[in-house]
């Protein structure tokens, strides 16, 4: 039986975004697998749906920091929205707004604006909606906003009220959007204090375990807490010695970390940025299984960027596998920042493999 998911994103356009002028991706499926070289535009893709998504809640509940500053900090550490929000536009050219528009399940759209004139990162992505002269409103802050007079007004409980009836099923969605990159699954603190206190409470701590054992470290008995000057940490129980989380490989710590994740979400859509870094290729069949069958089970969506065309196949055997829709796209984006998006079946791939060609480099075949 083929999964289906009733509320699902659809198509992604992109404007004046990063590196990114234009671009269109369409189509999309359960999973979704974006690829292609450095520099094309992968990453912008996730980045433009964690950003739309703080439409609904500009706050990332996993890292405690608003969205739009970690869209900035995240790939060099430095700037937040007050002061290098000019980052985020193409070309720093900020006289033209950042637009994000997202079709999900029934043709509906949501286009979203961002302002450089906005005073926060809170109130700093707009949704076109019909309010008389202040066209643009941010749910969250439950405002509209005129951008020519940079006006503001309040809109009352009973318009909110109105547009979570109409939109429940988008507004949902983008309130479980899940941005999951090397930062997240390098920093064992977020996980351990947001994400296995509820693992404990449903002992969903024992699907970890049972997923480290089998694809990292099968002497591995338990996972507990271990503590370190004030703090405590999660640390691998082995038969002979207790090992933790800081020392353990990057391969086996960002597995952990991932399933971790994974365990507690349900009815999400799910971004993730090169989830095979430091993975060996079986213990990376292990961990996508699980994930997969996650998916699968609560109607999660993905889509992942990757450079891995292993991860490509291990993907796609276990969709097929697992009765889940599988899209992959390669990405070019041309000098002048517009993205050329094209879908690989599987025969495609299949035949450029054949033929010792790299499916990551079609733009210089």
């Amino acid at each position: 039986m083929v999964f289906n998911m009733s509320d699902m994103l659809k198509s992604v356009v992109i404007h004046n975004l990063r590196g990114v002028r234009e671009g269109l991706i369409e189509g999309l499926e359960d999973v979704n697998i974006l690829i292609g070289r450095n520099g094309c535009g992968k990453s912008t893709v996730l980045e433009a749906i964690y950003m739309a998504s703080a439409w609904v809640n500009p706050s990332d509940s996993l890292r405690d920091v608003a969205k739009l500053d970690y869209v900035i900090s995240r790939r060099t550490g430095r700037g937040f929205w007050r002061n290098a929000r000019n980052v985020l536009w193409y070309n720093m050219n900020t006289n033209e707004d950042i637009v994000i528009r997202l079709r999900f399940n029934g043709d509906k759209w949501l286009n979203f604006h961002v302002f450089n004139f906005t005073r926060d990162a809170f109130e700093s992505v707009w949704a076109h909606v019909p309010t008389g002269d202040f066209k643009f409103y941010n749910f969250y802050n439950n405002r509209a906003v005129n951008p020519l007079t940079k006006s503001y007004k309040g809109m009352g409980l009973t318009f909110k009220e109105k547009l979570l009836s109409s939109l429940k099923a988008e507004i949902s969605l983008l309130e479980n959007v899940v941005f999951i990159d090397d930062s997240i699954l390098s920093n064992p603190k977020f996980v351990e204090k947001k994400i296995w206190p509820k693992l404990l409470a449903k002992r969903l701590d024992k699907f970890v375990v049972k997923v480290i054992r089998e694809g990292f470290e099968s002497d591995v008995e338990d996972i507990t807490y271990m503590p370190i000057g004030d703090d405590y940490v999660l640390a691998l129980k082995l038969s002979r010695t207790t090992v933790r989380v800081d020392d353990l490989g990057d391969g086996v710590r960002s597995a952990l970390l991932l399933v971790s994740i994974f365990s507690v979400l349900d009815k999400a859509l799910v971004l993730m940025e090169d989830p095979e870094l430091h993975q060996h290729p079986g213990g990376l069949a292990v961990l996508m299984r699980f994930v997969l069958k996650v998916a699968k089970e609560r109607r999660l969506q993905l889509i992942i960027s990757t450079h891995s065309i292993e991860f490509v196949n291990i993907v796609r055997r276990l969709c097929d596998e697992l009765g889940l829709r599988l899209r992959v796209f390669f990405l070019e984006r041309s000098s002048d920042g517009v993205i050329d998006v094209r879908v690989l079946n599987g025969v495609d791939v299949d035949t450029l493999l054949k033929l010792g060609l790299d499916p990551r480099f079609l733009d210089v075949i």
